[in-house]
């Protein structure tokens, strides 16, 4: 039903507010314009949109439904969304004012701060601090905090129980971290002596007039949120609201966050938003980087500062030009057929090309006799998770690979679509052929993007996903054969009334592992065929995952109870030749499944 409606619903809604467009005439058309064939083409159920320019809204208007089912339409006054990873700039926010206020200092080693327990020392000398948290350079790995989806922790609880690795030294490397943030706002906690939450409130909403703001999980109303195949999916709540598990607001209050922050209004706090936007970490001197949450971008010469939020269902983008004081924001209720909501990088990119001049790339000398042969081979994000399950989002994604050329230059695939040639005109520095992009390579083995929250770090063919797809692949097939192939085989011996030939348990066994496998495969590939249902499961912990992680988990001591019994059926020649061959098969592809489970954490202790 919601499938059918969508070509009808994206200008179902009139401008809730008259718009002033005066400052940027025919703003208003580029808008509809967009949203209407985006949500019609993507199946996008709710959308909000607001454009801030000097100093007051010159558009602000919502399209379609908030909840289709009761035909309840987005109002950007009224209608909530779940704001996601933007509530991390609210957490640096209130960071800041403590530091402002000398109850927090920015490099300081964070344990100083902790009393119930403490950041492992995984590299003495170089400890995680607030800087470090609130650039993403901390060190943690890619990982999520677990939670029943009805009871949210107490926030220091939830850190003390779910503390993933550090995985690289403190301010080596950006690495997107919702541990590290979560962390930040419990110091908020600390220092105030008032729950995250009660802070927020007071301190950072309430001077802004945020009044429709919620920091606390369950405050959508009435809006819902719709999975990519357009069916409505229960909110959960999880731990880190700090860094955006939870919270909503209304388009009108991000508005009013985004002029905030154009104009430095003291009410952030004295100094602050100079603070949250200046340049506090970049991988390179000749690349932009990360202010404090705010992500440090440029869009045709044009600097760019941009904060998402994505949860199952719902998306936001905000974009801020602060040379230009024009700010964009961007709210969708749909994951839509791309996953992504409504992409409001497309809506910046169409304001900025039509409102802001137009210039030309920078133009760079190629080094002269350089070479880039170091930097050859396979990249991969550090946006990975090492120990938990989160690892298996890399198994079909591609690495980027760098060939170089014979004039000092190189060829990437997979930075943002096919092949792209880059111009080296720095030692490790390179510009795109034709654009403004750049990147480079800081440090040996490792890639950094302008305005990216992630590096990238070289691997080897033993870490290459590629490996671990084809043998996942080579498992299935042949687990599948062994499951429908050794009871047929069986059924027509008895009926021709030929017994069996040796020993029938490591059969049996080879049976039990091919069925597991392919119920694993088929059970978790159908949970990843929709990410916006996979995540909330991964998150709590659910009991139909953990069912699965079990059965993984079972094939490893199969695997090598196969293994000694296929050595030993050749050794004393059980059964024919043929059909040693062919359990020989499915021995090596159950031993291939629990290679795969125990590297990518399919096999080990379940979620508790």
């Amino acid at each position: 039903m919601l499938v059918k409606l969508m070509t009808a619903l994206a200008l179902v809604i009139a401008p809730s507010q008259a718009a002033d467009l005066s400052a940027l005439p025919g703003l208003g058309g580029l808008i509809d314009e967009h949203v209407a064939t985006t949500m019609a083409e993507e199946k996008i159920p709710g959308v909000a949109v607001t454009v801030v320019a000097g100093g007051k809204r010159v558009v602000h208007r919502g399209y379609g439904w908030a909840d289709v089912e009761r035909r309840i339409p987005v109002d950007p006054e009224r209608t909530r969304f779940l704001i996601g990873s933007e509530t991390k700039l609210f957490t640096a926010q209130a960071a800041l004012q403590l530091v402002r206020a000398g109850k927090l200092e920015l490099d300081a080693d964070v344990n100083t701060y902790l009393n119930t327990f403490k950041i492992r020392d995984a590299y003495p000398g170089r400890p995680a601090t607030l800087r470090h948290l609130l650039t993403h350079t901390a060190g943690f790995d890619e990982d999520y905090v677990v939670g029943s989806g009805a009871h949210v922790r107490p926030l220091g609880e939830a850190l003390a129980a779910s503390q993933p690795a550090r995985v690289r030294p403190p301010g080596t490397g950006l690495a997107y971290s919702n541990y590290g943030v979560a962390l930040a706002g419990y110091l908020v906690e600390i220092a105030s002596r008032m729950p995250f939450e009660e802070y927020i409130e007071r301190q950072v909403l309430e001077p802004l007039g945020m009044r429709d703001s919620v920091i606390a999980c369950g405050g959508l109303r009435d809006t819902r949120a719709y999975l990519v195949d357009g069916s409505p999916t229960r909110v959960n709540c999880a731990d880190f609201a700090a860094s955006g598990a939870g919270p909503s607001s209304t388009a009108s209050d991000m508005a009013a966050y985004m002029q905030a922050q154009l104009s430095r209004d003291v009410r952030l706090g004295r100094g602050v938003a100079d603070d949250m936007q200046r340049q506090q970490y970049t991988e390179h001197p000749s690349l932009s980087g990360m202010g404090f949450m705010w992500e440090q971008r440029s869009y045709k010469g044009h600097r760019m500062l941009f904060k998402g939020g994505d949860m199952p269902g719902m998306h936001s983008y905000m974009f801020l030009l602060p040379d230009q004081g024009i700010g964009v924001h961007v709210m969708a209720n749909g994951d839509g057929t791309g996953g992504h909501g409504l992409d409001g990088f497309a809506l910046a990119e169409k304001i900025i090309d039509r409102y802001l001049p137009e210039t030309r790339p920078p133009t760079v000398k190629a080094l002269p006799d350089a070479s880039s042969l170091r930097y050859e081979g396979w990249y991969q994000s550090s946006r990975v998770s090492h120990g938990s399950l989160l690892k298996v989002r890399t198994l079909t994604d591609s690495p980027v690979h760098v060939t170089a050329t014979a004039d000092g230059g190189i060829v990437t695939t997979g930075l943002g679509g096919g092949q792209q040639r880059w111009t080296q005109f720095e030692p490790g520095v390179f510009q795109k052929e034709g654009g403004w992009s750049r990147i480079a390579f800081p440090e040996p083995g490792q890639l950094a993007l302008s305005g990216s929250t992630v590096v990238f770090d070289q691997i080897g063919l033993l870490d290459h996903p590629w490996l671990y797809l084809g043998l996942l692949v080579w498992a299935t097939v042949v687990s599948l054969i062994a499951l429908l192939g050794y009871p047929v085989a069986l059924a027509v011996r008895r009926a021709r009334g030929r017994t069996t030939r040796g020993p029938w348990v490591p059969r049996l066994l080879a049976w039990l592992g091919s069925t597991l496998v392919v119920v694993f495969v088929v059970g978790f590939g159908t949970l990843l065929a929709d990410q916006g249902r996979a995540l909330p499961l991964v998150l709590q912990g659910a009991p139909v995952l953990i069912t699965l992680l079990v059965l993984a988990s079972l094939t490893v001591p199969l695997a090598a109870a196969l293994l000694v019994c296929t050595t030993i059926a050749w050794r004393r020649r059980w059964w024919r030749t043929g059909a040693r061959i062919g359990h020989t098969l499915v021995t090596m592809g159950i031993i291939a499944f629990a290679a795969v489970a125990i590297v990518y954490n399919f096999a080990g202790p379940p979620y508790t």
